[in-house]
């Protein structure tokens, strides 16, 4: 079994995979608009462009799948979740927190803590909760 983090936005889908697939070195494997569903009967007037279905693919098999709302039903936003990255390498982890928090909102910059070489909080431009965290050799993670 695994646990697959799966992201709705509220009309970015299409951009935020995009986002996602160059900043993880990823791989997009499938993408599907409203419009090109087999039943339009469901899909509201408007909602054609926006993605029903993304997947991608990163680091060693690992997937991330997206899409948007309607834009029907109120979107929330990203809240009570965060997406967390480990690493390895101190200078993979600043790279990748740079980028993600790149014209977002920095809560914890990265930098040592007591567990980490690295950790560092942020929600990225579509508004997606981020940690990022290199573990320190034999630290609790």
């Amino acid at each position: 079994m695994t646990i697959t983090p799966y992201l709705t936005f509220d009309g970015t889908g299409a951009e935020a995979l995009a986002f996602y697939a160059e900043v993880l070195d990823g791989e997009i494997a499938f993408t599907q608009r409203f419009d090109q569903m087999p039943d339009q009967s469901m899909v509201p007037e408007g909602a054609g462009s926006r993605l029903a279905h993304g997947r991608m693919t990163y680091g060693d098999g690992q997937v991330l799948m997206i899409s948007d709302t309607m834009g029907q039903e109120p979107f929330a936003g990203h809240n009570g979740f965060s997406l967390q990255l480990s690493f390895d390498d101190i200078e993979d982890a600043r790279r990748i927190f740079d980028t993600l928090a790149d014209e977002g909102e920095v809560t914890m910059p990265f930098g040592p803590t007591f567990w980490a070489a690295g950790f560092g909080l942020c929600r990225d431009r579509f508004g997606v909760p981020w940690m990022v965290n290199c573990e320190t050799p034999g630290s609790p993670g």
